[in-house]
């Protein structure tokens, strides 16, 4: 049975300390034997190098794609964007799930819906807006093929 210290360092069943870290007490994989892991490797200001750990992976999947966004005009002009089930955020941020790259775009822009069937774009008091076919909005509901404008970025809307 595989367990691991609290920092998730990997320790034999027979181990009560963590020899990596020196804590005590262990926690068992969520389906022991069969869970999958990864070496990571972190910075620490104790140790000139990088620390590792294992890590679990979950098991947890990716909300299926339910339509997408085609870059109609900026620097991303072609490039295709996957919306997936739930909230999607389109922004200049690194942390969007659809990152637009464009100074007239706000870091957290706007997100997407997808929800009973249903998409809906809301802005989220941007600098500059956003144009759901050349008319400014602040939340409506997408149709398939419409055009949307974040900033000076164009995209049309497309639907599974």
């Amino acid at each position: 049975m595989a367990k691991f210290c609290a920092k998730g360092h990997q320790m034999e069943d027979s181990w009560d300390t963590c020899p990596t870290c020196q804590t005590t007490g262990y926690r068992v994989a969520p389906n022991a034997g069969t869970a999958k892991t990864r070496l990571e490797s972190e910075p620490t200001k104790d140790l000139p190098g990088a620390a590792r750990r294992t890590v679990l992976i979950s098991d947890k999947r990716k909300a299926a794609v339910v339509g997408w966004f085609v870059a109609m005009s900026g620097e991303q002009k072609g490039e295709d964007f996957r919306l997936h089930e739930g909230k999607n955020t389109v922004g200049s941020a690194a942390d969007s799930q659809i990152v637009l790259r464009d100074t007239t775009i706000s870091g957290q822009h706007a997100s997407v819906r997808f929800e009973d069937g249903k998409f809906t774009v809301t802005d989220l008091d941007s600098s500059n807006g956003t144009f759901l076919n050349d008319k400014k909005i602040a939340r409506e509901e997408l149709n398939d093929n419409d055009m949307i404008r974040f900033g000076e970025v164009t995209v049309k809307f497309k639907r599974l």
